[in-house]
């Protein structure tokens, strides 16, 4: 109920957007894309940070939902509508994540407005029947995004970005090798999470999932009771020093499950970049802070 809710809201600002761009006299979306530089919207910071350092000086780069808000809960405004009808391409996670914005994007594809869905591009995680959204907490799942995503972007705003594609692909290639590397040192690397949005993590880069406080992809999930009480068990079986929590997870569960189990309660900043200058800063930051919890 609560995610059809929200989808009904997000199509009534869709409409209301729509009629607005129709009653002028010129359309705002013309006049941007023929405009001396091209507009991309990216819905999110951390997928922001790698198609601003592919594209560079080659367009602007606008990022729809703003840092620390959860993409999960994002409703757009028909301001938020407007700026995606008006882009000469639009770049988002898809898979659920940013479940405010699925009839927003699905009207661009049928207006014919260019959009990428990262999440179509690499080979995703599926648990319980569902895909995992967090596909960028792994750098090599950004590396297979790649060349789609400079395929789609290049002819959008109809620049070559082979260049731009080959330098960025060998800074993620020593990222990743970089990552590797950090967790690696770990004798183990056991994760318990706020919800389940580490498994692309664990898979790449070596570590075992142990359980979230909400098992569910998304922060509108709940956990009941039962849940909580296995992932105690869960915790205390595998001896795990630390739960991780970050956006839409309830501190103070994870503070008294912390408590409770005698271990360390970190937060983590999974889902945007909070502050980090690039995707290269915000990857190393997260894995030295999952890291330096678990030695």
């Amino acid at each position: 109920m609560r995610r059809t809710v929200r989808g009904i809201l997000a199509f009534a600002i869709l409409l209301v957007a729509s009629c607005t761009s129709r009653s002028g006299s010129t359309n705002p979306s013309d006049v941007n894309k023929s405009s001396e530089i091209p507009v991309v919207v990216v819905t999110y910071s951390v997928l922001g940070a790698i198609v601003s350092q592919l594209v560079g000086d080659s367009a602007t780069v606008e990022v729809l939902i703003p840092d620390g808000q959860d993409p999960h809960e994002f409703q757009p405004s028909a301001k938020d509508i407007e700026k995606m009808n008006n882009a000469n391409i639009v770049i988002a996670n898809g898979l659920q994540f940013e479940e405010g914005l699925n009839h927003a994007i699905n009207s661009l594809v049928n207006s014919g407005v260019p959009v990428f869905i990262a999440g179509d591009h690499v080979t995703t995680r599926i648990l319980r029947t569902s895909k995992d959204p967090h596909i960028w907490v792994s750098v090599a799942k950004m590396l297979e995004m790649l060349p789609a995503l400079t395929e789609a972007i290049g002819a959008a705003i109809k620049v070559d970005l082979s260049e731009q594609q080959a330098a960025l692909k060998s800074d993620l290639t020593k990222l990743d090798a970089q990552v590797i590397s950090i967790i690696g040192r770990l004798d183990k690397c056991q994760l318990v999470s706020g919800h389940d949005e580490l498994g692309y993590f664990s898979e790449n880069y070596g570590c075992v999932v142990i359980g979230a406080i909400i098992p569910n992809f998304s922060t509108t999930a709940e956990a009941t009771a039962g849940e909580l009480a296995a992932l105690k068990t869960q915790i205390s079986e595998h001896k795990v020093s630390a739960i991780f929590t970050g956006l839409g997870t309830s501190q103070d569960v994870a503070d008294q499950l912390a408590k409770e189990l005698g271990v360390r309660a970190v937060s983590l900043s999974t889902h945007f970049t909070n502050g980090a200058e690039n995707y290269r800063e915000f990857m190393l930051r997260l894995a030295n802070q999952i890291a330096s919890a678990l030695k």
